[in-house]
C-alpha cells in the first residue's frame, strides 16, 4: 500500500476566526497545520522553533507588523525551499505582481470555494502554480515578460 505523505502547511492571517477555520478546512483534507500566525514576524518566530520546516506557507497580503509582500520575502531568503500560496481578497493587479516578484508560487482569492484553496495546496506541493480565475491572467501576463 502506497501512502502519501502529509503536506505541512503554516496559515498566516490577521483575522482570528478565518485563520482558525481555514487550519481546521485544512486538517479536514488531511495536511498538517505545523502553526498558525498572525502576521510575518510571528510566523518567522514560530517557523524557527520547529524541527520540520512546512511544506507550504498560505500567507496574507494585508497583515500588520509584516505584510504578506515583506513575510514572502524574509522566508524564502531565509527557507528557499519554502513554496508560498499568497491568499486575499484583494485581486489588485500590482498586489498579484508583487507577491510574484517576492516568490508566491500562486495566489487564490479568499471568496474562492474551499476544495479551489485544497487544489492550489496539491499543485503547488507537487511543484506547479495555482491561480484563482480573478488573478490568472495577471499571472500570465507576468511570466509572458
Amino acid at each position: 500500500m502506497n501512502i502519501e505523505p502529509t503536506i505541512k502547511v503554516a496559515f498566516i492571517d490577521d483575522h482570528d476566526l478565518l485563520r482558525k477555520g481555514i487550519c481546521e478546512f485544512l486538517r479536514g483534507y488531511g495536511f498538517e497545520v505545523l502553526f498558525e500566525a498572525e502576521n510575518g514576524k510571528s510566523a518567522i518566530d514560530k517557523i524557527a522553533l520547529f524541527k520540520y520546516i512546512p511544506d507550504l506557507c498560505i500567507v496574507d497580503v494585508s497583515m500588520p507588523v509584516m505584510n504578506g509582500f515583506e513575510t514572502t520575502k524574509r522566508l524564502l531568503e531565509i527557507y528557499p525551499q519554502l513554496k508560498i500560496l499568497a491568499f486575499s481578497v484583494n485581486d489588485d493587479e500590482k498586489d498579484v505582481i508583487k507577491m510574484l516578484e517576492n516568490g508566491a508560487n500562486g495566489y487564490v482569492l479568499k471568496g474562492a470555494d474551499p476544495d479551489e484553496l485544497k487544489k492550489a495546496v496539491e499543485v503547488i506541493y507537487n511543484g506547479g502554480q495555482y491561480f484563482s480565475a480573478g488573478v490568472a491572467e495577471i499571472a500570465q501576463d507576468y511570466y509572458k515578460n
